[in-house]
């Protein structure tokens, strides 16, 4: 259904909470233990998407995850490797749909639903089609907030001052906070012309929309579902995208001519309750006589946060069908993208009229690439490849900021211009039509670039290097090395993969948080991240399916310059060191057609984050432990014709997942991390419906 759902399932990849700002645009992806921004790409297709969003593909043929890097193909921002959801396309020779209904009930949550559909519909025999889908879903809150309650004294960051809840605020109880509501659509057409069947056009345009009443943060420990606090300002998210897309394919005999163009527009809007830390001094106390008029009163400050952008994508390559020996894919991309960011925490105002702080980002990226690869097979058995992409990449962006808390008004613009090389040397070797071995190197790169001038905060000032000016730092760059052999047995009804690898990572990019709340990228050092997976699905005995897939690495800090945050040994952000999965599915006959039984299990080992520890200066960051959690799913059911209904349980143990802490649009009130956990046990009835 989600991205949850089969992240799970795939060996050293990791998710969670990020070093980006707010709920909504937070997500972060780390595979083989290359974290951090823009690090994983994420593709619909030949789509590149933020990697913080989680389209749902009603009409979903297979999931790719390509892990090491995949620059070559897939830019710069696939260091660490490319997440990539391949959809249906429009059948042009016959009609049919599906309708699928769930209905669950969420511990300490309540009941739940989705509701999906999905068509496709000829409109001109073997020239034109429509596909359509569409789906609406709600997810229960599980948190409860209780408000009007004086929280200075809780958590381990004081001493706090002595404050008081307004006689304005009530204590009053709040329930289901944390909800998910979704709703999506998504229209694609197929045309090929009847004068000219070599040709395909494929337009598509996919919408979604969801929204949440109440952030889903667990306080102190994954175990909390209690958010006390002293006001109730609500906290709340919305994010919308749509992308259009246009896919013409033109099948010459020898090869195929593509080119993919989309437009992608996405509003997000976070709101936060700042008022604890305003009013306990987190920026020096809220000025008294503005709209905060008594002292020791809890001051009401709540900080919307606001993400726009606009995407245009345009990729064309060719790939060759020539007759064996050579083959080759080769094209040109061109990516833009314009976003402003605007954050505010306006109240409290002081006596001048001035708001407490706001903050205005608007940035421009673009990479210009082009693109090569050539594969040469030596008698089907030595396969050698070898490609290239060379390309140029900018960005610009603007620090506009105002505000007593910021010290006045700033303004702080940088802008960076850079070439990247990332080749990519392939070798495989068959010995038969089921066993094969291969060794791969690649390259990897990400733009380096300046922190815009902090502010000089009065009360909390920001280490003067970074008030002075620009403070510059380098782009990052990796070579991964690997080798492994994928296999067939027992004619064909077990399949294995194993790999093992080693990643050389230099001059990383690091995003830190400082102790006046603003973050600052810097380049921390080297490592060294090496492992192995091993994949085996199959069939062994008749009417089961199984699938192992288990994961090692070691990711860790070799090299760090002086007053590097991350010394020697520091393990790198959010990589668990074992990551493991295991699945069963076992069908049999019954009197009214076939019942099946399906059991998920997966592991997610330790790992640590560097989000929200505070650095008073660039030598000092502490990492926050993050558990090693387990999750199983049992699914129970039965298929009669068209129809299909099961009984599930997700999440059989309740066990809350630590999946990160969230980093706030404002500050962490020190003391008091909020993590997001993985959805408690949910137990449910699924009924579809082919047609």
């Amino acid at each position: 259904v989600n991205f949850d759902d089969y992240a799970h399932m795939v060996p050293n990849l990791s998710f969670g909470t990020g070093n980006t700002f707010g709920i909504t645009n937070g997500r972060e992806i780390t595979i083989r233990g290359i974290s951090g921004f823009n690090t994983t790409s994420y593709y619909i297709n030949d789509t590149p998407l933020p990697i913080s969003i989680d389209p749902r593909a009603i009409d979903l043929e297979r999931i790719e995850v390509l892990r090491g890097p995949q620059g070559t193909l897939f830019g710069s921002s696939a260091m660490g490797g490319t997440v990539r959801l391949i959809t249906r396309q429009p059948d042009l020779s016959s009609s049919f749909g599906s309708a699928d209904a769930q209905a669950y009930v969420v511990h300490e949550g309540g009941l739940g639903y989705m509701l999906s559909a999905s068509y496709n519909l000829p409109l001109v025999d073997n020239q034109l089609a429509l596909m359509l889908s569409g789906y609406s879903t709600y997810t229960p809150g599980i948190f409860t907030g209780e408000y009007g309650i004086p929280t200075a004294a809780i958590g381990s960051g004081g001493p706090w001052p002595t404050l008081t809840v307004p006689a304005s605020q009530p204590r009053q109880t709040v329930t289901h906070l944390g909800n998910d509501v979704e709703e999506g659509e998504t229209l694609s057409l197929t045309y090929r012309p009847a004068a000219l069947d070599a040709l395909t056009i494929t337009p598509m345009i996919m919408h979604q929309d969801q929204s949440n009443n109440g952030f889903p943060l667990a306080d102190y420990t994954t175990q909390n579902l209690i958010q006390v606090r002293p006001l109730n300002n609500r906290e709340s998210d919305q994010d919308i995208w749509t992308f259009g897309n246009l896919t013409i394919k033109y099948a010459a005999p020898f090869g195929t001519f593509i080119d993919s163009s989309t437009y992608f527009h996405r509003y997000s809007h976070d709101t936060e309750d700042g008022s604890e830390l305003i009013s306990i001094g987190g920026y020096g106390g809220p000025p008294l006589g503005g709209t905060c008029v008594v002292a020791g009163v809890y001051c009401p400050s709540p900080s919307p946060n606001w993400v726009n952008s606009n995407q245009f994508t345009d990729e064309l390559r060719f790939e060759s069908s020539f007759p064996d020996p050579v083959q080759v894919v080769a094209g040109a991309y061109y990516n833009k993208l314009r976003q402003s960011i605007i954050s505010e925490e306006v109240l409290p105002y002081d006596s001048f009229g001035n708001p407490a702080f706001t903050e205005n980002i608007p940035r421009v990226n673009e990479e210009a690439a082009g693109f090569i690869s050539g594969t040469y097979n030596i008698l089907n058995t030595v396969e050698l490849s070898a490609g290239v992409r060379q390309s140029h990449l900018e960005y610009s962006n603007a620090y506009i900021a105002n505000g007593w808390i910021n010290g006045g008004s700033s303004d702080s613009p940088v802008a960076s211009s850079q070439r990247a090389t990332t080749p990519r040397f392939t070798a495989k070797y068959k010995f038969n039509e089921s066993n094969m071995i291969y060794a791969n190197m690649a390259k990897g790169y990400r733009i380096g670039g300046a922190n815009s001038v902090l502010p000089s905060i009065p009360a909390d000032p920001c280490p003067p290097q970074y008030t002075s000016g620009t403070t510059p730092y380098n782009s990052d760059s990796l070579w991964s090395y690997e080798i492994g052999s994928k296999n067939t047995w027992f004619d064909g009804k077990v399949n294995s993969r194993l790999a093992t690898y080693r990643i050389n990572w230099n001059q990383i990019q690091q995003s830190i948080l400082l102790a006046c709340s603003f973050h600052v990228t810097e380049n921390v050092g080297s490592a060294v991240s090496k492992g192995a997976e091993l994949e085996i699905d199959g069939t062994p005995f008749t009417n089961l399916y199984m699938n192992l897939g288990l994961g090692y690495e070691d990711a860790a800090i070799t090299s760090a310059p002086v007053g590097s945050p991350l010394p020697v040994g520091s393990p790198l952000n959010g990589v668990p060191r074992w990551t493991g999965s295991l699945l069963g599915d076992y069908s049999f006959p019954m009197s009214f057609g076939k019942g099946f039984v399906r059991a998920q299990y997966s592991f997610t080992g330790a790992s640590v984050s560097d989000n929200n520890p505070l650095a008073v200066n660039i030598s000092t960051l502490a990492q926050r432990e993050r558990g090693s959690y387990s999750l199983t799913n049992l699914f129970v059911g039965g298929k009669h014709e068209t129809w299909e209904a099961s009984l599930f349980v997700k999440n059989l143990f309740d066990v809350r997942g630590n999946l990160g802490d969230e980093q706030s649009e404002i500050s962490e009130l020190p003391g008091r991390p909020r993590w997001m956990i993985t959805q408690p046990r949910t137990v449910g009835v699924d009924v579809k419906r082919a047609f």
